[in-house]
């Protein structure tokens, strides 16, 4: 038996970030918390996700239990609901039942065993740092006008998030100096290049936390950490590098 009540700003994030690469998860349920992991099809891209029990008004989870839950399915009920609005959520050992009010909807399991479940890397890549989410997103959206592909390039100083268009000619460049990050760890010079969709998708999904924790190696994957649910969460997103000559 799993009961839960949640406000909806909270589960709408968790749903977001899991659409960002896939409409179904499984979701593991545990006495301290959930978590998820997944992968996009193509295999680029994969997000892990843990909430504490403590970003819920209740939480009445005996043991561990798995589903597999149609995560679009969930998002369509949480657009009729307001974020302040409390999710009453039960597992009945068939299926998924939400409400809120006078509204209701019957969500169905789907097999967890069918799901693909990434194992999350445990190599960190050799810089780090950590900055405002704000920036990142104004980086992203800038190459976004030229390109499809950015390139993040990190020196002793700086972070630069920059992108070419057609011509050499046309270039969009954005940097965050040392003195800016919140955290700085260099250890060399690196750069990667990666797919924009993915990292516009993820950036997007992000709605309680004003920091991002990124972490890059030469033709490294790119690791990005955030705080999520006002810090009682956690995400990290990994995408691998494009090899290109930008």
């Amino acid at each position: 038996m799993i009961q839960i009540k949640v406000d909806g700003k909270t589960i709408r994030e968790f749903s977001n970030l899991i659409l960002t690469l896939v409409q179904e998860a499984r979701v593991d349920f545990k006495p301290d918390g959930i978590s998820a992991k997944v992968m996009d099809p193509a295999r680029v891209a994969m997000i892990s996700i843990d909430i504490k029990r403590e970003a819920f008004q209740e939480f009445d989870v005996n043991g561990e239990d798995s589903l597999g839950l149609d995560i679009e399915k969930m998002r369509n009920f949480l657009r009729l609901t307001d974020a302040s609005e409390i999710i009453d959520l039960k597992y009945d050992g068939k299926k998924i039942s939400m409400k809120t009010g006078n509204l209701s909807a019957g969500i169905p399991i789907i097999d967890p065993s069918a799901l693909t479940t990434p194992k999350i890397p445990t190599i960190e890549p050799q810089d780090k740092i950590v900055t405002d989410l704000i920036q990142i997103i104004k980086g992203i959206k800038a190459a976004e006008g030229i390109s499809e592909v950015v390139t993040f390039s990190v020196k002793s100083d700086e972070l630069k998030i920059y992108a070419k268009g057609e011509t050499d000619s046309e270039t969009i460049e954005m940097t965050i100096p040392k003195s800016l990050a919140k955290e700085f760890i260099f250890t060399s010079d690196s750069k990667s290049s990666f797919a924009l969709e993915y990292l516009t998708k993820f950036l997007r999904a992000l709605e309680s936390t004003e920091e991002v924790s990124i972490a890059l190696g030469n033709d490294y994957p790119l690791r990005m950490e955030a705080p999520i649910v006002n810090g009682k969460g956690k995400v990290t997103f990994l995408i691998a590098p494009r090899i290109e000559n930008i």
